[in-house]
């Protein structure tokens, strides 16, 4: 990291071009150009849409690793060239746009940040050998090797870990009883929602109650709030299992309706969207990948300053939520895995991924993938409280355990 520590970004050209046909020459099936004087990567992320919160900023974070990587010598002396075309947060667009790379004869191929938008291009690249990397998915399928197959991979610890997470720091609080408010919207909020309750009940708390809401931009949570004012007793907590704006607003009006309970949900609530919607609520906890920017209250630390103050310099504000710093750590991950690795096709490309050591972040040293396990394993979340509209930081906790579900999650642990 110290190393790339002070590669001005602003005014520097990215080795970027705008549409597949510019991209470099080759056939598919993972030949691409990683075994000659360049390594291709195609970013199909949505610069539009309702995804577009959740990857144009980890997308200019890539951008922004790429660019250092490439002004410190590249990867054993090949130059990265991004490829990047707007999916418009459209499934089927996202699928086009991976054939489109995969003629083109890219590398790796990165995808958006979320399992369902996603899968299209995964299952293309799984077809045609060629690794694809979800920014930032948090459902387990993406990384669990059987559902899309061993070309998957995604740079998140997963909703697995992050609903784990805030199960086993709420029961450390002492709070043994939790009420479920599930978003039924996408495939991550149903994973943190499920391993959270499977956490909780493992570490010996109880789930008193369990409702569920379409999830969307406008959303209206007074039937399960009549639910949660029902109860014999009000929770000691209430897990949102959501992401904004819909979580955001769910809180908002739980809190409107004079329920006064802590809520706890997981990252996809982080960022200034919550803050912005939630106006001066209070005693709402989640689970965080840093505290920066907008969160106060962390230690410093220097890479991680550095990094915002990079992106900051590079995008002319400063990151909304801390998925920014998953699309850096992801470039970090790959020039460590194909750093000395055998990058001659898609099959030895997926197996320096998987088999990488330890990879040095702005919030320091993590692995990225396994053999079993194809997303980050070892992710330290940061506990975030918001009072009175403001973020800041609670504590570092690692979840005490991902419970085994039987779904087939080879990340989780019995």
């Amino acid at each position: 990291m110290r190393g790339l520590r002070g590669v001005a970004a602003a005014g520097a050209a990215l080795l970027l071009v705008a549409t597949a046909g510019c991209s470099s020459s080759g056939s598919g099936g993972g030949e691409g150009d990683a075994g000659g004087e360049e390594i291709t990567i195609g970013f199909a992320l949505s610069q539009s849409g309702n995804m577009a919160g959740f990857d144009a900023e980890p997308g200019a974070a890539a951008q922004l690793a790429v660019e250092q990587i490439n002004a410190d010598g590249g990867i054993e002396g090949k130059q990265i060239r991004v490829i990047q075309k707007d999916v418009a947060s459209d499934p089927e667009t996202v699928g086009v746009v991976a054939q489109e790379f995969l003629q083109e004869g890219v590398d790796l191929i990165v995808t958006p940040c979320d399992f369902d938008l996603s899968s299209p291009a995964l299952i293309a690249a799984q077809s045609a050998e060629v690794p694809a990397i979800s920014i930032c998915a948090g459902d387990p399928k993406t990384a669990d090797l059987t559902t899309i197959g061993d070309f998957s991979f995604t740079a998140n610890a997963g909703s697995d870990v992050e609903g784990s997470t805030g199960a086993s720091w709420a029961f450390d609080q002492g709070w043994e009883n939790a009420y479920l408010l599930q978003d039924e919207s996408i495939e991550y909020t149903k994973s943190a929602g499920a391993y959270f309750a499977g956490a909780f009940e493992a570490l010996g708390g109880t789930i008193v109650g369990t409702d569920s809401f379409p999830g969307g931009d406008n959303i209206d949570v007074s039937a399960q709030i009549s639910s949660i004012k029902a109860l014999p007793e009000e929770p000691d907590f209430i897990y949102v299992a959501s992401w904004n704006p819909a979580g955001a607003t769910a809180m908002k009006q739980i809190r409107e309706a004079g329920i006064d309970v802590p809520l706890v949900g997981p990252n996809a609530l982080d960022g200034q969207t919550l803050l912005d919607i939630l106006g001066g609520a209070s005693d709402v906890y989640y689970t965080a990948f840093a505290c920066y920017e907008y969160c106060s209250g962390a230690a410093t630390q220097e890479d991680l300053d550095a990094f915002v103050a990079d992106f900051t310099e590079s995008s002319g504000s400063g990151p909304s939520s801390s998925y920014a710093l998953l699309g850096y750590n992801m470039m970090l991950a790959i020039q460590n895995a194909l750093t000395g690795a055998d990058t001659e096709s898609g099959a030895s490309l997926r197996d320096a991924l998987q088999s990488a050591g330890p990879v040095d972040t702005p919030i320091g040293e993590m692995t990225y993938f396994s053999d079993t396990c194809h997303k980050i394993i070892d992710f330290p979340m940061s506990i975030v409280n918001v009072t009175d509209g403001s973020a800041s930081f609670v504590e570092q906790h690692t979840a005490a355990i991902v419970p085994d579900l039987g779904d087939g999650n080879p990340c989780s642990a019995s």
